[in-house]
Order: C-alpha cells, then sequence, then structure tokens
C-alpha cells in the first residue's frame, strides 16, 4: 500500500466515490446528473492532459490515461442522455489508444494503429483477403462497363488508355477549378432527396501553391468556427494529377455530402460538444466519406460512363488499400509490388499512385479505416431498412447517423437502433 502510484489512483478513485455520494440525490434524475458531471470532469481532465502543458513523455500520459479510464468504468453510461453516452464512448476511445500499447506489449505497431483507426481489434489476413475480394468484385464491374460499350474491349488496355489520355484531363488550374465547381452545383441541386436538413457553413474549393500541396489528388479542410467559417476543397494544383473522370466522385467524397456535409453538420449542431467537433474518428468519417460515394447514384451524379468509370476506380482504390496497406505492414510487401498492383486495377495517375503507396508506408492503418467503415454504415442502414421497411425514411437515416458528431461504430449502432425504435412508435402523419 506504500505504492505512489496506488496511492495516487486509490485517491482518486476515493474522491470520485466521494463526490459521487455527495451529489447523488435519491432520484433518479439525480443519479444521471451527478454522472454527467462526472463525465464532464473526466473530459477537462482528458483534455488539460492533450493541451500544452500536459505530460510530454508518452508512458507518463499513458499512465494518466489509466488512472481516466479507471474512472470513467466507473461512471453510470446507463442513466445518461444519448449525447453524453456518445461522449462516454468516444472518450473510452481515446484513452484505449493512448494506453493499449503500453499494457499489451503482445500487440504488434501495426496492431495497435489499426485499433487507432478503426477502434477495434483487426486480423491483417481477414482485412487482406477482404481487399481481394473487393478487388475482384469492383473489377468484375469495370470490364462489364467496359465491355458494355466494346465487347472485344480489354480492362487493362482501358486502364492504361484512360491513364494517359489528354482528353481526360483540365487544361489548366483554372479549368480543373472550374469544373469541379459545375460537378458540386449539380450534387447541390439533388440533396433534397436523401436529406431533410443541409449544413448552412459554405465550402469554396481550391488549389494550394505548388509548394504547400502534399501531391495527393484533394482532400478537405474542416470549416472551424465563427461567421466566417467555411470549409476548403483543396484540389491538387496539377491538371495532370486529377483525372476528369473521376471529379464527380471525389467532389462526393471531400464535398458533398462527404466530409463538408459531415464536418459541418457537426459543427452547427448543439448535441455536439466543443471539445469533440474536430476528433478525426477515422472509421467514420473516412468510412461516411466512401459511403457518400455510394450516394452519388441515387443523386443522379455518375450519369455519363466515363463519371461510373470514375466511381468505381475510387471505390477500387479504397478496396486497394486493404491490400496494399496489409501488404506493406503484414505481409512484407515492397513499394514496388503495391506500386504494381496499384497500376493493374486502377487507372490512376502513376504519381499518384507512388503518393499513396508512400502515404501507407508512413502513416500505417489509416487507409484501412475507409473501407471498413463504409461497410458498418451500408451494413447498419441495411438493418434499419428491414427493421421499417416501407416506412424507412433515408433522409431521416442521414440526420440520425451525421447529427452527434463522429463515433465508433458500436456506439452508431445504438444511435440508430433508437433511431428505428422511435420509427416504430412514431404516429402516422
Amino acid at each position: 500500500m506504500n505504492d505512489p502510484s496506488c496511492r495516487r489512483r486509490c485517491g482518486i478513485a476515493t474522491r470520485t466515490l466521494l463526490a459521487a455520494m455527495l451529489l447523488i440525490a435519491p432520484t433518479a434524475a439525480g443519479a444521471s446528473q451527478a454522472t454527467s458531471e462526472e463525465l464532464r470532469q473526466l473530459t477537462r481532465r482528458y483534455q488539460a492532459l492533450t493541451n500544452e502543458g500536459g505530460p510530454t513523455d508518452p508512458a507518463s500520459l499513458a499512465a494518466e490515461f489509466v488512472l481516466l479510464l479507471q474512472d470513467l468504468k466507473s461512471v453510470e453510461r446507463g442513466t445518461l442522455p444519448l449525447a453524453e453516452r456518445i461522449d462516454h464512448d468516444v472518450l473510452n476511445w481515446l484513452l484505449d489508444v493512448g494506453i493499449i500499447e503500453y499494457v499489451e506489449p503482445e500487440l504488434s505497431k501495426y496492431e495497435v494503429a489499426l485499433i487507432r483507426h478503426t477502434g477495434a481489434r483487426q486480423d491483417p489476413e481477414r482485412l487482406h483477403q477482404l481487399g481481394l475480394d473487393e478487388v475482384a468484385r469492383i473489377r468484375a464491374a469495370m470490364e462489364a462497363l467496359v465491355q458494355r460499350y466494346d465487347s472485344s474491349a480489354k480492362l487493362e488496355e482501358f486502364l492504361d488508355a484512360a491513364r494517359e489520355d489528354s482528353r481526360l484531363y483540365a487544361g489548366s488550374r483554372d479549368e480543373l477549378v472550374e469544373l469541379a465547381r459545375r460537378a458540386a452545383a449539380t450534387i447541390r441541386r439533388n440533396l433534397g432527396t436523401l436529406f431533410d436538413e443541409v449544413p448552412t457553413t459554405p465550402f469554396q474549393i481550391v488549389t494550394p501553391g505548388e509548394r504547400r500541396s502534399p501531391g495527393y489528388m484533394g482532400w478537405y479542410q474542416g470549416p472551424g468556427r465563427g461567421p466566417e467559417a467555411r470549409g476548403f476543397v483543396v484540389l491538387n494544383p496539377d491538371p495532370r494529377q486529377v483525372p476528369l473522370f473521376v471529379l464527380d466522385a471525389l467532389i462526393v467524397h471531400e464535398a458533398i455530402p462527404g466530409h463538408h456535409f459531415q464536418m459541418a453538420w457537426a459543427a452547427e449542431s448543439v448535441d455536439v460538444p466543443e471539445w469533440r467537433r474536430d476528433i478525426l474518428l477515422t472509421v467514420f468519417v473516412e468510412g461516411w466519406g466512401l459511403y457518400a460515394e455510394s450516394l452519388g447514384a441515387e443523386l443522379g451524379v455518375y450519369r455519363h460512363p466515363m463519371s461510373e468509370f470514375g466511381r468505381l476506380n475510387l471505390e477500387m482504390w479504397r478496396a486497394i488499400r486493404l491490400v496494399v496497406d496489409t501488404g506493406l505492414h503484414a505481409f512484407d510487401w515492397t513499394p514496388q509490388q503495391a506500386t504494381e498492383f496499384f497500376l493493374e486495377n486502377t487507372a490512376l495517375p502513376r504519381a499518384q499512385v507512388r503518393v499513396e503507396v508512400d502515404r501507407y508506408a508512413r502513416n500505417p492503418g489509416q487507409a484501412v479505416a475507409y473501407k471498413i467503415g463504409e461497410q458498418h454504415l451500408l451494413a447498419i442502414r441495411a438493418r434499419a431498412e428491414g427493421a421499417l421497411g416501407v416506412a424507412f425514411d433515408v433522409r431521416g437515416f442521414h440526420r440520425a447517423v451525421l447529427e452527434h458528431g463522429p463515433m465508433p461504430m458500436r456506439t452508431l449502432e445504438e444511435v440508430i437502433d433508437i433511431w428505428v425504435a422511435e420509427q416504430q412508435t412514431a404516429p402516422d402523419p
């Protein structure tokens, strides 16, 4: 009992218990109030640890996270309102990831990275096979699309031709931005079919100066705060790195109803506390972005055959990530193997493929979360549709998914289960 860490841990637990005993009234409402205040205190402690001035040594920080997690486990989650249960689960995820590599040394760095980005333990072999299966499925769809217009065409030749054909690229940076803005305008006109509410925060489509560009095809920068807040979809300044046939799907993913839609909605929602509005829980954020690409078909975006081909290219890109990320970090793939696998299955520019492979090598696990998140969202939607039948309203479903901000997928399942139950008991209009 003379262990300083034990004394501190026991002291914190005792103070938490005393605080709870003093705050808890003999009613359920009082218990909920006490629990809510405990959760807010734990959140403030987490913020203090992760802000400037907190511990800089990872082991010290992890030790503090252990103490916080112990106190979090004592919070009566079931008595919390839904919004606070989400806060509880997000904080639990962040603390788990912060300590897991120190308390479970048998896990490899890659397995820890997969937990960090997906919120759950993952089997690299299963992920690799899932990626191969998805590549085969999407490749068959690409072949069918190409042969619809030329039954003798070979997909490999078509991919190479699309990659090199100058007609499939904008002639200038200004033309690229203008075409992207037109695509966004087309998408915006049809949003009402899938959403009953649209964030008011605007976004702009821009290109950075060449020195500021990380080389990616495109990315999203969040809206920030205040009356002048706006998001930015940033396109590669080199038009040869952004094939026009992927532009529709890219804008759907990065802008509307993808990342801008999701992040602006969280920023505008009163149910999402400040501390977690900008948290990038990869499996949710990127899962939504990829799921949004599939919505482009329902929004009437992929009307041109090359636009549909571009959508399949981006879907293939995310499936390849499962194969390549696990290949590089779990199965001894070389960057050259990864590059060749990319080029065999997509029409993405060679320079973009090199950027992607380098990105996966430097940031293990992040690329895997896209497909995992999308599959979770599709499964959650299918379950809701099955439960509600003709009463299923996709607009209400999307509002329920987005209005509470990013969250672990197991928590999202609970949120949608509650929404389904509300629809089932709602009076007929």
